[in-house]
C-alpha cells in the first residue's frame, strides 16, 4: 500500500453523508486542486464540518489555524476575508479598510457571487478581492478545500503566497 494513502473508519450512514456533500461539492474541490496543483499541497478528507469547533475535532490542530473564508458584501461589492477560527471579523474595521457599508453576505449571496456553499468557502479560485487577518498564524493551516468535508494541508507563507491577500488588522483581537 502507497505509504500516503491513510485510511479512516465510517459507519454506511456516516459514509453516505460524506458521499452526499462530495457530490454536491464535486466542481468545487476540482476548482480547488487546479488552483493549488502547482504548490504541491495536500488535501485532508474529514467528517462533516459546518463551523470551526468540529473542523478542529475532525483534524486535530488548534482552532486559530483553522482558516475560515467569509464573504461581505460591501457596498455594492463583494470581498473575502481569512481570517483564524478563534476570531471574528471586525466589520467596522472592514468598512474603514473598503470605504464602504459592510454586512456578511446571505448564503444565496455566497453561493451566487462565489460557487461555494457556507461552511465550505475556500480562498482559492475566487474572483472578487481577498483579504487575510493579521492573525492568521505562522505555520500551517487550513482553508476549507471547497467542501465541508475537505481542507487544504498549506502554511500562512504558501497560502499568502497563492493568494496575495490585502493583509490587515481586520479580526477582533
Amino acid at each position: 500500500m502507497d505509504p500516503r494513502m491513510k485510511s479512516f473508519t465510517q459507519t454506511g450512514s456516516e459514509l453516505e453523508e460524506l458521499l452526499e456533500f462530495l457530490e454536491k461539492d464535486l466542481e468545487n474541490v476540482k476548482r480547488v486542486i487546479e488552483t493549488v496543483k502547482d504548490f504541491d499541497m495536500d488535501f485532508e478528507v474529514h467528517a462533516k464540518a459546518e463551523t470551526v469547533d468540529e473542523s478542529v475535532k475532525h483534524s486535530q490542530l488548534d482552532k486559530n489555524r483553522i482558516i475560515k473564508t467569509l464573504i461581505f458584501k460591501c457596498g455594492e461589492d463583494f470581498v473575502a476575508v481569512m481570517c483564524p477560527g478563534d476570531k471574528r471579523v471586525d466589520e467596522n474595521k472592514l468598512s474603514d479598510l473598503t470605504g464602504k457599508k459592510v454586512r456578511m453576505a446571505h448564503p444565496r449571496e455566497v453561493k451566487t457571487e462565489t460557487g461555494y456553499i457556507v461552511g465550505g468557502v475556500s480562498p482559492f479560485n475566487l474572483n472578487i478581492p481577498i483579504y487575510a487577518a493579521k492573525s492568521i498564524p505562522e505555520g500551517s493551516v487550513r482553508p476549507a478545500g471547497g467542501s465541508r468535508v475537505i481542507g487544504v494541508k498549506t502554511t500562512r507563507s504558501e497560502l499568502f503566497e497563492l493568494l496575495d491577500p490585502k493583509i490587515a488588522v481586520i479580526s477582533e483581537e
